[in-house]
């Protein structure tokens, strides 16, 4: 069994009525998450485009839904101190009533940190921030008097109330460098991965399960999850159309189907889709998250829940 989400990326024109419209429909289609990005704008370099603000999105989609998970994939620990996402996240968990996993990652664009005036400091430090980050948080969630003195964070017999309803928030790590997977390894209840063949996956994944037994962690204990666009139709019409769609959010996504496949991206009919979905899960991934860039057309998401979706949840 593999469960099927979705994901938006917020920053590429995406506004209030489109996220509710669309969240509405996953909701009602039976997908089993819904994620959100979380840049300040778009990674295309176009100041013109809306860009959602991430937290104030999941605090409403919260607040709109029933029954979805809901989260970032994932959030910049540049972005904001770590005793901040504590807080939002734990208030998101409340509302969504247990339904909040918290995306985390070391940051990437380094153009959108340069435009605000946000500091981005090396790789090396991003990713000690990171694992910092990470330790604060779970410290906080605890909801005891907590000590921490970390080289960038400390704190002082802090506490924070109320502790996430969830007694454990699933955390996710993003990256696929061979720190972040080791952070993963370490920290994570669950890996994402994103926009990566399969060869390229099964690399990784390798790695990572590396990690796992030198942590002595069994390493089926991390959740492999995989974040990528796709493409649907019953027909060369319908399947062009959707990777039109696709590349007027990201014009540098393959032009045709064969170029698609080329790339490792999942794509074609239903039954395409499910070939390539059930050779990912034979690999190890559990959870898809597909990127939906079709902002104005529903059609693909109901082709995927009627055609796709019961099979990779049978399977």
């Amino acid at each position: 069994m593999a469960d099927l989400g979705l994901m938006l990326e917020s920053q590429e024109n995406l506004n209030w009525d489109t996220l509710f419209s669309i969240t509405e429909k996953v909701e009602q289609l039976g997908f089993e998450s819904l994620f959100l990005s979380d840049h300040l704008t778009s990674v295309k370099g176009n100041k013109q485009l809306d860009s959602i603000a991430l937290w104030p999105a999941l605090t409403a989609l919260a607040m709109r839904t029933e029954r979805i998970k809901i989260g970032p994939l994932v959030c910049s620990m540049t972005f904001r101190h770590p005793v901040q996402l504590a807080k939002m996240s734990s208030a998101v968990d409340h509302l969504s009533v247990g339904r909040l996993e918290l995306g985390l990652g070391a940051g990437w664009y380094e153009e959108e940190h340069v435009m605000f005036g946000v500091d981005f400091p090396s790789v090396h430090q991003r990713l000690e921030l990171l694992e910092e980050g990470i330790q604060l948080i779970k410290v906080l969630w605890s909801g005891q008097s907590s000590n921490f003195a970390g080289q960038h964070y400390q704190l002082s017999d802090a506490e924070m109330h109320p502790a996430p309803a969830q007694s454990n928030v699933p955390l996710i790590i993003g990256g696929m460098g061979n720190t972040t997977l080791k952070i993963a390894a370490t920290h994570a209840d669950e890996w994402n991965s994103y926009y990566v063949s399969i060869d390229t996956y099964r690399e990784k994944s390798q790695i990572i399960d590396g990690h796992c037994d030198s942590l002595n962690r069994e390493p089926g204990t991390l959740r492999h999850s995989l974040m990528t666009p796709f493409v649907i139709g019953n027909n060369d019409q319908e399947i062009d159309s959707h990777i039109a769609s696709n590349r007027t959010v990201f014009p540098s996504l393959p032009g045709s189907l064969k170029d698609w496949h080329e790339s490792g991206f999942i794509g074609g009919s239903p039954q395409q889709l499910v070939d390539q979905m059930s050779a990912f899960q034979e690999a190890g991934v559990s959870r898809f998250i597909l990127e939906h860039n079709s902002y104005h057309d529903q059609s693909p998401l109901e082709l995927l829940a009627e055609k796709v979706l019961p099979v990779m949840a049978n399977n």
